[in-house]
């Protein structure tokens, strides 16, 4: 089987800079005590951290600092990265998702299809602005979101004692949305948790939902590398950014187990391609997918299942060209994700 450097981080993380609970020092200290490999901070409208110097190594784990910006409509969350001053509060969608690639960040769509009615005070906030160009990937599955979506008046008190059992699967409708996308161009598909830990008051009780701990043994990114992380920090966060550019790239959700050594591959008599890169159809070509415990496996090409079994290998000889990515269900609960290969 060929060989790649995996890395598990979690993104889309508040700190005390913005809405979150915990100073990002402290946060980092769970990721290290978590085993993640990389951390990616996003306080709304803020990037005073990065200018204080907070990115970097630390131990083993790189901590990288973007923010997260919306419209005056409080629509259209961005998550930025790789850029050194906060766009205007007061441009619209299309004009920081220009404004981010002029200035060659990454921009990544926050929970893009949020959907919720039942409780009035928690309003939804989900992306309106897809006629935007220039944006490198969305969240195809936001933990917050989730857990939202499905909370009610009467559920509440078992959400708030048993947080990651309500995780399910990206949507149906935001995967139909990212494999359309990805016919037309590449945009990375990435799982993002949107941490906050707010502490919550039910009756004579205070307690935090999903404290920092809790949601990082959740939704999880992991990214494939050729090379391993430079122990130089501006370069290891390149390759980062590299590898979510170019849909190097599955999610997972750890509450359903470890999804570290996952691989999905395309391979012929001279090419073969890792998640997120493209393979000639003139040859013979073996789709390739391993799983590190018996799973439901499913692929799919342009959005349309072509492939299911169960056990823990999948090989498939595609008879079209297409888009192909991999889900995996654990349980009937989606566990792993992946992005797209393309066979042309």
């Amino acid at each position: 089987m060929p060989h790649w450097y995996e890395y598990v981080g979690v993104i889309h993380i508040h700190s005390t800079e913005s809405d979150g609970s915990q100073p990002i020092p402290k946060i980092i200290n769970v990721g290290q005590k978590t085993g993640l490999d990389f951390l990616m901070f996003t306080d709304h409208m803020s990037l005073r951290p990065y200018h204080q110097g907070l990115e970097g190594w630390y131990g083993d784990t790189l901590a990288i600092i973007g923010y997260e910006i919306q419209d005056s409509l409080n629509k259209n969350h961005y998550l930025v990265f790789g850029v050194g001053d906060i766009l205007p509060g007061e441009f619209s969608a299309f004009e920081y998702v220009k404004g981010v690639k002029r200035e060659g960040g990454l921009g990544i769509i926050a929970h893009p299809d949020e959907t919720r009615h039942s409780l009035p005070k928690y309003p939804s906030y989900p992306w309106t602005a897809w006629e935007a160009e220039g944006f490198d990937g969305i969240e195809i599955w936001n933990q917050m979101s989730e857990w939202m979506e499905k909370l009610t008046k009467f559920n509440q008190l078992k959400m708030v004692l048993s947080p990651r059992r309500a995780l399910d699967s990206p949507t149906r409708r935001i995967l139909k949305i990212w494999d359309e996308l990805n016919q037309k161009r590449k945009v990375v598909g990435i799982g993002g948790v949107d941490v906050h830990a707010h502490p919550y008051k039910i009756g004579p009780f205070r307690i935090i939902i999903f404290p920092y701990k809790v949601q990082f043994k959740s939704i999880r990114t992991h990214i494939l590398l050729d090379e391993p992380l430079s122990s130089d920090f501006k370069k290891a966060k390149e390759q980062i950014f590299s590898a979510l550019r170019n849909c190097n790239v599955f999610a997972s959700n750890y509450r359903w187990g470890d999804g570290k050594g996952f691989a999905f591959y395309a391979q012929s008599r001279n090419q073969i391609a890792k998640i997120g890169e493209e393979i000639n159809s003139r040859d013979k070509i073996t789709l390739s997918i391993k799983t590190p415990q018996k799973s439901q496996i499913r692929l799919l090409c342009d959005g349309k299942v072509v492939c299911e079994k169960e056990g823990k290998n999948l090989d498939y000889t595609p008879e079209v060209k297409g888009s192909f990515r991999v889900e995996i269900y654990r349980r009937k609960r989606g566990w792993i994700f992946s992005n797209h290969i393309r066979v042309s």
